[in-house]
Order: C-alpha cells, then sequence, then structure tokens
C-alpha cells in the first residue's frame, strides 16, 4: 500500500496578483518504508536544528520560511539562509529514493479556463486521477493524508469519483474510469503534526515557483530548485504531456480546458 502526504501551494481564488499558480504535491510513500523514511526525515531535521535553530516541533512551511514568519519569525533568517534551507531540502528529496513526487499546477489566467471553474476542485480532480493512474500500473492500493482545510471538498469529490469519473479519450469521447485503487477517504492532518506534509507544502512551493516567482525568488535562484527534485517526481502519471503554455483555438468541454491550463510535468 502506498500512503500520499499531500499538501497546496498559491491561492485557489481567480485573482492573478495574488498567485496565478494553484498547485498541489503529493510526497507518496510505501507503506513498507514508512518507518526508515521516518527516520531519515528526523535526521534531516536534526542537521537544521543544528545549523539553523530550527526545532524539531517547528511547523516547517515554505511560506513562513521565505518571508520569516510563523515559526522562522525569532529566527530571523537572512535571505542566503533562507535559501540555503530551500536547496539542502530539495537535495534531500532529491536523495529519498523511498519517495515519488506527484504534482499539479493550475495556470488560472490560462485563457480556455472558464470563470466557473473551481480551480481547488479541479486540481485535486487531476491529483485524483493521476494517483489512481500510478496505482493501476503498479497494482497497489493507496490512500491520502492531506493538510487541514478542505475536507468536505476532498470527502466529496473523491466520493463522487468512485462511482462517475468520466475521462476524455483521444477519439474525442468519454469513458468511465471510477476510482478503485484509492480506499477511504483523504485524512485531514494539520501540517505541524507532521513531518509528510511539510515536505508536501515545500514540493508544492517549489513547483508552483518554477512558473509563478518573484524576481527576489529568481535572485536567490529558488525558483529553480525544482529541477533538483526532478528524479523524484511523477512523469508517467498521464500520457500525455500538459504544459497550459499552448493550446488550440477548437472550443473543447470545460473539463478538457481545465485539463489543458494543468501541468504534470517537468
Amino acid at each position: 500500500m502506498y500512503i500520499a502526504y499531500v499538501d497546496e501551494s498559491g491561492d485557489p481564488g481567480r485573482n492573478l496578483t495574488v498567485t496565478r499558480y494553484f498547485t498541489l504535491s503529493g510526497i507518496i510513500l510505501a507503506d513498507s518504508n514508512w518507518k526508515i523514511f521516518l527516520e531519515k526525515v528526523k535526521a534531516f531535521r536534526k542537521g537544521l536544528k543544528r545549523d539553523f535553530r530550527l526545532t524539531l516541533k517547528a511547523d516547517f512551511r515554505a511560506t513562513d520560511l521565505w518571508k520569516n514568519s510563523g515559526d522562522f519569525r525569532k529566527l530571523n533568517l537572512n535571505y542566503a539562509n533562507r535559501a540555503r534551507i530551500f536547496s539542502r531540502t530539495a537535495e534531500f528529496l532529491r536523495s529519498s529514493q523511498e519517495v515519488a513526487i506527484l504534482t499539479v499546477s493550475i495556470d488560472k489566467g490560462f485563457p480556455q479556463l472558464q470563470s466557473t471553474v473551481k480551480i481547488d476542485e479541479t486540481a485535486w480532480t487531476m491529483f485524483l486521477q493521476r494517483y489512481e493512474n500510478w496505482l493501476v500500473a503498479r497494482q497497489e492500493l493507496g490512500i491520502i493524508v492531506n493538510d487541514e482545510g478542505h475536507e468536505k471538498m476532498t470527502r466529496m469529490l473523491s466520493r463522487k469519483m468512485r462511482v462517475y469519473n468520466p475521462i476524455p479519450s483521444h477519439y474525442g469521447r468519454y469513458y468511465q474510469a471510477p476510482l478503485v485503487k484509492i480506499i477511504e477517504d483523504p485524512f485531514s492532518r494539520h501540517s505541524q503534526d507532521s513531518y509528510f506534509v511539510q515536505l508536501a507544502d515545500i514540493s508544492a512551493y517549489l513547483a508552483r515557483l518554477r512558473h509563478n516567482h518573484t524576481l527576489w525568488q529568481a535572485k536567490w535562484g529558488i525558483h529553480k530548485l525544482y529541477k533538483m527534485i526532478k528524479p523524484r517526481y511523477i512523469l508517467e502519471a498521464s500520457k500525455k504531456i500538459i504544459t497550459g503554455l499552448s493550446f488550440t483555438r477548437k472550443k473543447k468541454p470545460s473539463s478538457q480546458r481545465a485539463e489543458a491550463a494543468a501541468s504534470t510535468s517537468f
């Protein structure tokens, strides 16, 4: 069995001045490797405590790290040290062969994305489908543990997709592919209580910065750190590489337009 620890980065609202992209990222781990990876994460966090005074109980959130807020406020880290922590975390994920990482990004400014499309629900739909595809290919079962805040939406969506899940085919039609490998409703954990959810938050943040970063973030190079994690990314979850950077003018159903606004490959 596999466990996907999922968190998000970006604002799901339509205001592009807040964030243009909304990203979900999942750290996927086999139950047989859970204890092994936990011990590695503990050792990693002890290194951060030694070098940057970040306590083991701190809520390691990407936005808090970059803005020196939350549990990072009292550390008063300069930008060089913040960038070092991001880089060390990316390197840790890269070297963690126990995990795979599945990421979905939605470009909220994509021209054909309908105003009625719910960004967070669309991202979760795509994440669930790609996680399901990945599990089917391995003939394994999986569960999801996500950060608090979307319990009702993720529960209703996963239950619906177990019964009704139309998938567009290459022939312009749809076929039903209800979820069978993702079992139970997603479980919610506050990020403060889960090292793995915190890593999913960092992963989602770095993936979003690929497309959606400030000049200051570019100055310190953290917008390129997603490349360091690339060996862990799941690239085969979708048969089609979807970049969100090009589209046809032919009118498509809303679900296909949302699909075209997403990126799951790096």
